[in-house]
Parts: C-alpha cells; sequence; structure tokens
C-alpha cells in the first residue's frame, strides 16, 4: 500500500446510516471524519415487505450529504454495506440502484451472521489483548447480533430479529410504556433467544459488551442515574424500568442525556437488552464506542493489507468439500488467463469480477460431495445458502450464478436484490472448465475471444481443435446453449 490512504465506510443501517473516513498510514488508522443520522429506514417497511417512498427518500437525502464528503476519495477505497432493513424488503433493487447512483459506489447487502463478525471484529480491536472470552451484542434497528470470541476471533455468531425500532413501534406505539407491552417485548425475547440458550451461556464467555446506539444510550442513562460509570447491570436496568413504568411515556425530560433522535426508539431497544440480560444470566455489561462501522473499515483495510476473510472461507470450503485441488488450480489458472480478454464488457467493478471468477473456479465442483448428476446446481445452492465468512449476499450470489452456470443449460435465474450478472465471466469460466476436461496438466491453446453485445467471436487454432474432437464437440453445443439466451457465438469464423 502506498504511505497514505483514506478510505471510507458507510453503514446502512436500520434505524441510522453512518459514515466514517479514516487515514491509514503505515498500518496505523486515524479517523479523520464521521457523520450519522437518524434515518430509520425500518420504519418504512410496509405490510408487503416493501420500504415505503417516504422512507427511500430520506434515505436518499441524507447520502446526498453523504456523497459531498466522499468527493475526492477513489470508488475503490468506500465500502458501503446495507443491513437488516435493505435485506428483508422485497423492493430494494430499484432503491439499492438510486443508491449507489446517489454515493456513486456499489453497495452489499451483508447477512446478519456476516455483520456479527464485523461487529466483533470492530469491538475487539480496541480491547486490551486478553485471555477472557466476550460475549459481544449489538441491538440494532431490525435486528440484534450475539457474537462470542477471543481478542480478534469470533468463534460463535448469531442474528436474530430483535430490533430497537421494530419492538418500539410493536410494544410501545407513539413511546406510550405500558406493563402489558413491556411484558409481551419481553416474552418475544425469551422466544427468540430459546433455542441459543446453550451457545450463549455464562458457562461460554467470561465479559460482556455492548455496541452501538441502544447500548450506549442505556448505559449513558445508568451512568446519570447512578453517577457512576456507563457500565450497564440488572440494577441499572431496574432503575431506567422503574422511571418508564412511572412516566408511562418516554419523553427526553426522563432520561436526561438522552440524544433526541433516540428517544423514539428507546423503548424497544431498552425491552431486548432488558430480556437478553435476564435470558442469558449477564450480571454486567461493558459499552463499546467501536460497532459494525468500525468493523468494516478494518475489514475493507485487511482485504487491502491481502488479509482477506474471503480467501480463508474459500479454501476452507474447498477443504470441507473435498474438492479436486489440482483440477480447480488448472481452471482458475485457465479463467483468469482468458478474463482480460473479456474484462472490458463487465458490468461490475474488474477487480471484484476477477476475484468472483478466480474464487468460482475454485469451487465449481464442491457439487460432486452430493451427486455428480447436476452437481452445478447442488453447488449454485450451496453458494447461495451456506453462511461464507467475509462475503456479502450480493458477492454470494454471483459467485453461486457462476457455478451453476459453469456447464449444462444456461440459467436465467434471478440473482439476490435482482442484481445482474456478467455473462462474460460465465464464458470464460465454462471455457475454462471445457478445455481441462481431461483433469491432468497440459498445454491449453492460445485463443482469442471478441465479446460484443449479443455476439461472441471464439478464434481456437484449427490444428489443436483437430486432434481434440470431444472439445470441438462440446464447443459446437456451446454454441446452443448461448443462442437459448440471446447470444451468437462464431467459432473460427469472420462472417
Amino acid at each position: 500500500m502506498p504511505d497514505r490512504r483514506t478510505i471510507a465506510t458507510v453503514d446502512l443501517g436500520s434505524n441510522s446510516f453512518h459514515m466514517m473516513i479514516a487515514q491509514v498510514q503505515r498500518g496505523r488508522v486515524t479517523v479523520i471524519d464521521s457523520l450519522r443520522e437518524p434515518v430509520r429506514l425500518r420504519m418504512g417497511l410496509q405490510k408487503d415487505g416493501s420500504i415505503s417512498q417516504e422512507a427511500q427518500e430520506r434515505a436518499l437525502t441524507c447520502l446526498a450529504r453523504f456523497e459531498q464528503r466522499l468527493r475526492g476519495i477513489s470508488p475503490e477505497l468506500v465500502k458501503v454495506v446495507g443491513t437488516n432493513a435493505l435485506r428483508s424488503s422485497k423492493n430494494s433493487y430499484d432503491f439499492l440502484k438510486r443508491i449507489e447512483e446517489t454515493l456513486k459506489t456499489p453497495v452489499d447487502i451483508i447477512g446478519g451472521r456476516e455483520e456479527a463478525r464485523l461487529i466483533y471484529k470492530g469491538v475487539a480491536q480496541h480491547l486490551p489483548k486478553s485471555k477472557k472470552r466476550n460475549l459481544v451484542i449489538d441491538i440494532g434497528g431490525g435486528s440484534t447480533e450475539f457474537v462470542i470470541g477471543q481478542n480478534l476471533e469470533p468463534h460463535t455468531m448469531e442474528s436474530r430479529e430483535l430490533g430497537c425500532v421494530t419492538f418500539s413501534m410493536k410494544y410501545f406505539p407513539g413511546g406510550a410504556i405500558t406493563r402489558k407491552g413491556f411484558k409481551r417485548a419481553l416474552m418475544h425475547v425469551a422466544r427468540e433467544l430459546e433455542r441459543y440458550h446453550n451457545a450463549f451461556s455464562r458457562d461460554n464467555w467470561e465479559r460482556a459488551i455492548g455496541a452501538s446506539g441502544t447500548c450506549k444510550a442505556i448505559g449513558n442513562a445508568i451512568a446519570y442515574l447512578t453517577s457512576g460509570d456507563n457500565i450497564i447491570t440488572m440494577d441499572g436496568l431496574n432503575l431506567i424500568k422503574n422511571r418508564l413504568f412511572q412516566a408511562k411515556k418516554m419523553s427526553g425530560e426522563l432520561l436526561p442525556g438522552l440524544r433526541e433522535d433516540r428517544i423514539p426508539v428507546f423503548p424497544g431497544g431498552f425491552a431486548i437488552l432488558y430480556g437478553i440480560f435476564l435470558e442469558l444470566s449477564i450480571e454486567q455489561m461493558l459499552v463499546s464506542s467501536q460497532s459494525l462501522r468500525d468493523g468494516v473499515l478494518y475489514d475493507f483495510l485487511g482485504r487491502e493489507m491481502d488479509d482477506d476473510k474471503r480467501v480463508e472461507s474459500v479454501s476452507g470450503m474447498m477443504d470441507f468439500y473435498r474438492v479436486d485441488k489440482n483440477q480447480a488450480r488448472r481452471v482458475r489458472e485457465t479463467a483468469l488467463k482468458w478474463f482480460p480478454q473479456v474484462a472490458h464488457a463487465l458490468i461490475h467493478r474488474r477487480d471484484m469480477a476477477q476475484k468472483i471468477i478466480g474464487w468460482a473456479a475454485d469451487l465449481h465442483e464442491i457439487g460432486l460431495v452430493l451427486a455428480h448428476s447436476g452437481y452445478h446446481k447442488h453447488g449454485g445452492y450451496i453458494l447461495l445458502n451456506t453462511d461464507m465468512d467475509g462475503f456479502s449476499k450480493i458477492e454470494q450470489g454471483l459467485l453461486s450464478f457462476a457455478v451453476v452456470n459453469h456447464r449444462k443449460r444456461l440459467k436465467t435465474d434471478n440473482l439476490p436484490y435482482e442484481n445482474e450478472f456478467d455473462w462474460p465471466l460465465v464464458f470464460v469460466l465454462r471455457l475454462a472448465v471445457l478445455f481441462n476436461r481431461e483433469r491432468r496438466d497440459q498445454p491449453i491453446p492460445e485463443i482469442e475471444i471478441d465479446w460484443e453485445p449479443n455476439e461472441i467471436w471464439l478464434d481456437v487454432p484449427d490444428e489443436w481443435l483437430a486432434d481434440h474432437p470431444l472439445t470441438r464437440y462440446d464447443l459446437e453445443l456451446e454454441q446452443n446453449y448461448w443462442e437459448r439466451i440471446g447470444y451468437t457465438l462464431r467459432i473460427n469464423t469472420d462472417a
């Protein structure tokens, strides 16, 4: 890396949008600017699963302000992630496109487990080195993440549909505080955590840490009421609970020091944390100023410095599914050799596309562990539905699409969030598989690919084809496959 770089992360949360800008110099990270706005995207999630137009406009207005601050930073050094509200919505495609047009950079939707991993990464970076096992909890607008880890490594991760926005709307409408609503909220938390008592029991961790706005707000409120530190205890939670019940209505005067934008979502977040304390037998919780945006920043920095969690995930899957690594290497090397010839026709950024095609080559045969018949479909399903640390849902969708299409008939099923796929990547992967069908190291011919809209020109040495009749036959089949989706594949012809 150069001596100094400026990188930025944007967290499109269900309650608030956050942006962090940092300078990286010789491995040292210095945050130089940050922005936060309470967009409350989750409040705009309607009964049909779509995000209301009003909520979309609030979000885009906020992001237009963020975009001004991002000017001058290379788009390759800006990482934007969307969480629960965006991954839950049904009309996210058009909205995501508008977000990308506003910020002038792609958006990644991350799954709950990946969100948990990144939250832990952000919190752990600022913890003193210790052998203690940490339980990190982050209550967001639409979901709550639970992670147990030690030092920088998370071990157990989970995300549940427990959000301060959704709970406030459902159990405390209009800020009304009732014992019945509070009891129902606690029962909801208990149901969500019923399956996870063993995984997150007190025996599995030694130190509890709360991250993000809800935990910080509760910690600050306890510090005010007790004139002590912002450490969350059950006694402190009961002080707040009694105040809420006495007031019967949430207000700024009830808990001085509470940010105005936190007031409407405080009751829901408080009920969730109170329920978690009860269910997991937590006695004391420290409060961290770090959270998802910090984790995204450090994870992004790791990728820039060749410490990419996605590489580890792919390697682990190759081992788990007993992939023939020599064959995967042959296909990878061949696909990456031909990749530059189609790079001009890509929709996605070249660096991302190149990684996707390499990983697709590594994993294209994982479905063989189930059965040879339809193994490309098995592999595509596994990749789409497995938790892959480091990968966003969009990246997993692209990877799955490449694998399911590396052989046989081409499938045009929609990708997650209706994302578009780069057919040139599919083409070079399919060719790499065909030209390595004999599964042995041998010279691969020099070929030329000319990719044009709806027309593909492929030039393969005639002498080589004459000596490889099976490959010639496979290429003739390819012409039929591509014709079915509207492409004309021309082989060794100028006509």
